[in-house]
């Protein structure tokens, strides 16, 4: 993205990122200009929009919001919008919704062709993606001569570390060395950058000028997971040498992978616990459909069946095969039997539970405390799903760890828990958004819609209140004000629910109620400002999508 701004035709708008600098690091895949707000779904990923503001003028300011927020779950990589007679500025709102998701939002201050903008720099993108394809080609090329000449890892590491100019790395999932070569001088034997980019020797022809092809010093490694037989045996990490071309370490990734993973089939073929392991994933994520006599077979064999219960615990663990290791060393230090795999930067594990009089709760909230107790890079997530007490339950349990993991933000080192998530996993779950509202409306609406018209805080003093079992003295220091406002902030807010008894089946359903609509705001990303919840709430669902208005 910032390399595309550089592009002259772009320079001379006289761009200006307003928000969402995080993302500048975004691939741009093509650049595309439209007016239409409800563009979003017609996207494939990593447009770069140009926008005149036309139809933004027009716009109400929730709808130039959700229009931001929709891009960027899309995953475009930005938006370019030119201020001029029909839009004087960008409006906040929009500034502030890019900033919250990331998305870089840019001013383009003078008038300039849409047309020459991407005709110019979509050019470049095709060009560079035809050499791209080459390269890969190439790079495929030599793998296959040396597999077909019965190379082992060894000598595959060793042609990739020369194509690459990067010192390359296999290792098996659970850290064990598997080979590896180092890069040699660049140019000896090897594609330096202008090669890459100029085969033919011609400046004129680069694909991209400046030095975004080359590899900056310092760079950090990147990691691509190899599959065998449809299991992830291996990770390659590629750790380039200043200088090294990113298009051709890029043809690397996208098919090397497939070729060790031949090499892997051919000299470390899979064990029968690896095939067992593979399965009972397979079969977990297979829910109803899975047969649940092979499910407890698999699990016999995998030493599972033997547990008075289990629980799943998934893991974001990003690059590199040590943070496995350390998830399923802190959930494993009391002998419970872990069965784990690791697909491409997912961790899960099943963890084998033994009550010994306690609780199935108590023996999960062990495994969630032992979690929080390792320190873990801020990019990992972990995510415990419910218990279970029979193995037929395992795809409830995972697939609640998945949905709870696809809430959190990773951004922010957590261990969920699914349990704790509840009401915010059922919100995210019920398909009638329609009856929730309606339950909620009934319950608080009065107390909603006087915030609403009075900008007030009076739901937000609630949920505290009811989050901490009606104790004023803690209610009013979360709220960081004096007991006597707080007094009369709940005599208002019990006036305007018709002074409900606590106790009664209508003080319970206001309780719902309020945690409906917490979780509702919290799936929404409306939680900035908001002290409903706690800090561990807010980062674990800051990232779940708004569902359907």
């Amino acid at each position: 993205m910032s390399e595309v701004l550089c592009d002259p035709t772009i320079r001379a708008a006289e761009p200006v990122v307003l928000a969402g600098q995080a993302g500048l690091d975004n691939a741009v895949t093509w650049v595309h200009t439209s007016e239409v707000l409800d563009i979003a779904p017609l996207l494939r990923g990593g447009e770069l929009l140009l926008v005149g503001g036309v139809g933004l003028a027009d716009a109400s300011p929730t709808q130039r919001a959700r229009y931001v927020r929709e891009l960027a779950e899309r995953g475009a990589s930005g938006i370019a919008i030119e201020t001029g007679a029909r839009l004087r500025r960008v409006p906040p709102e929009m500034v502030e919704e890019a900033e919250r998701v990331s998305l870089p939002l840019v001013q383009l201050r003078r008038v300039v062709r849409f047309i020459e903008v991407t005709q110019a720099v979509n050019g470049l993108l095709v060009n560079e993606s035809v050499r791209r394809l080459q390269l890969a080609d190439e790079v495929s090329h030599a793998l296959a001569l040396a597999l077909a000449r019965g190379a082992e890892l060894p000598e595959l590491m060793a042609v990739l570390a020369e194509r690459t100019q990067a010192n390359a790395r296999l290792t098996a999932p659970d850290g064990e060395l598997l080979a590896e070569a180092a890069a040699p001088a660049l140019g000896v034997g090897s594609f330096s950058t202008a090669e890459a980019d100029d085969p033919a020797g011609d400046p004129a022809d680069d694909v991209v000028t400046g030095p975004s092809t080359a590899a900056p010093v310092g760079m950090p490694p990147v990691v691509a997971p190899v599959d065998s037989a449809g299991v992830t045996v291996a990770l390659l990490t590629l750790t380039p040498r200043p200088g090294a071309n990113l298009l051709v370490l890029d043809a690397a990734l996208d098919r090397a992978p497939e070729a060790l993973g031949l090499a892997m089939l051919r000299f470390r073929p899979l064990s029968r616990r690896q095939r067992d392991t593979h399965e009972l994933f397979e079969l977990a994520r297979a829910g109803e459909r899975a047969s649940t006599r092979r499910l407890r077979e698999v699990a016999t064999r995998l030493g599972l069946a033997g547990h008075d219960a289990w629980v799943v615990t998934v893991a974001r663990i990003g690059p590199g095969p040590s943070l496995a290791t350390g998830i399923e060393a802190a959930v494993g230090r009391t002998g419970r039997t872990l069965v784990s795999e690791v697909d491409r930067h997912v961790h899960t594990c099943v963890v084998g539970l033994s009550l010994g009089g306690r609780s199935l709760e108590q023996a999960r909230q062990d495994v969630v405390t032992e979690l929080r107790s390792v320190a873990l890079p801020a990019h990992v997530t972990v995510a415990v799903g419910p218990g279970a007490r029979s193995v037929e339950r395992l795809p409830h349990t995972l697939a609640e760890a998945e949905g709870t993991l696809a809430l959190t933000d990773e951004s922010h080192q957590v261990v969920a828990d699914s349990v704790a998530l509840g009401i915010t996993r059922l919100v995210t779950a019920v398909d009638r958004d329609d009856l929730l509202q309606a339950f909620v409306d009934e319950q608080i609406g009065d107390l909603l819609a006087l915030d609403r018209d009075r900008a007030g805080s009076l739901f937000e003093t609630l949920a505290l209140y009811l989050r901490h079992s009606a104790n004023k003295t803690e209610t009013a220091a979360r709220l960081h004000v004096q007991r006597q406002s707080l007094y009369q902030r709940l005599e208002r807010i019990m006036a305007v629910l018709g002074h409900p008894q606590p106790g009664t089946s209508r003080w319970a359903a206001i309780a719902l109620a309020v945690e409906l609509e917490t979780a509702r705001r919290t799936v929404a990303g409306e939680v900035r400002g908001f002290g409903g919840l706690d800090a561990a709430d807010r980062r674990a669902t800051r990232r779940a999508r708004r569902p359907a208005d």
